[in-house]
């Protein structure tokens, strides 16, 4: 039968026992470095801050390179290629930002007023990008031909 009244597991006791004060020195030992105590007094006065200063010795700090193996040199060789990936304009954002251009010129802010041929409603800095896009690609497409 199961109890809805009782405790279902642990107490967790809010308060240190009174017969059993805490020992400074033997938190001192477990502090790590630059780690501190606080002693406070009943009504919460900070009565003595204490500072542990002391670098732990077995610890090694210095840095170790990476062994430079015949696998590893590929890889970087294979990463310091990147090919950037162009990205352009779809038929239909073609379509409407040359009427855009066509009806506002470069007045960005008119574009981004108009509801009827600012279809996907970009922002006025997105259709600079854009129409900045556009003119560079119509541009590069005059020169192919």
């Amino acid at each position: 039968m199961v109890s809805l009244n009782g405790v279902a597991g642990g107490v967790e006791k809010l308060y240190r026992d009174e017969h059993n004060p805490l020992n400074i020195e033997e938190l001192k030992k477990n502090l790590d470095p630059d780690q501190g105590i606080i002693e406070r007094d009943e009504q919460g006065n900070v009565i003595n801050v204490i500072i542990n200063k002391e670098k732990d010795e077995k610890v090694d700090t210095k840095v170790h390179p990476p062994a430079r193996t015949d696998i590893v040199r590929e890889l970087e060789a294979q990463a310091s290629f990147v090919h950037k990936k162009e990205h352009h304009l779809s038929e239909n954002e073609r379509l409407s930002i040359e009427k855009l251009i066509n009806k506002y010129g470069d007045d960005y802010e008119s574009m981004f007023r108009d509801i009827k041929l600012n279809v996907y409603q970009h922002t006025a800095a997105q259709l600079k990008k854009k129409c900045q896009k556009y003119l560079l690609e119509n541009a590069n497409i005059k020169t192919n031909l």
